[in-house]
């Protein structure tokens, strides 16, 4: 009876990950939810920032957020295969040089979301972006 409630607390516990597909990410904007691709992602505007000195290139997370018809003028939570969250405020989601990198290693993507000057704020292994509190 233990092991069970433990088990349920635990269960509990754990962030649900997104059921985006490998090399997708699933944006959620209130009960919305849409599935960009890869592919999906590599034919929007692509821009090339620097961080920890090395390039990334894809699309600027706003960008993505359009297309997925997400709003993109509040705070939007990003969370990596392992549960890992960040929360970006409003201001960091309208940049310029905040993307979706794309084609990287299997330790780090195949999705990153990268966020020159502010490391803490990147995400490996990037599989789901929402709306914060969703």
């Amino acid at each position: 009876m233990i092991r069970a409630a433990f088990a349920l607390v635990l269960a509990l516990s754990v962030p649900a990950c997104s059921q985006a597909p490998e090399g997708a990410v699933e944006v959620r904007a209130g009960s919305r939810a849409e599935v960009l691709s890869a592919a999906e992602l590599a034919a929007l505007p692509q821009v090339e920032v620097e961080a920890s000195g090395r390039r990334f290139s894809g699309p600027r997370l706003r960008d993505a957020l359009t297309a997925a018809g997400a709003p993109t003028g509040g705070d939007v939570e990003a969370v990596g295969a392992d549960g890992y969250t960040r929360t970006l405020a409003a201001a960091v989601v309208g940049r310029d040089d905040v993307v979706v990198a794309l084609g990287l290693p299997a330790g780090e993507g195949p999705l990153r979301l990268v966020v020159p000057g502010s490391p803490g704020l990147g995400v490996k292994q990037l599989t789901a972006l929402r709306a914060a509190g969703q």
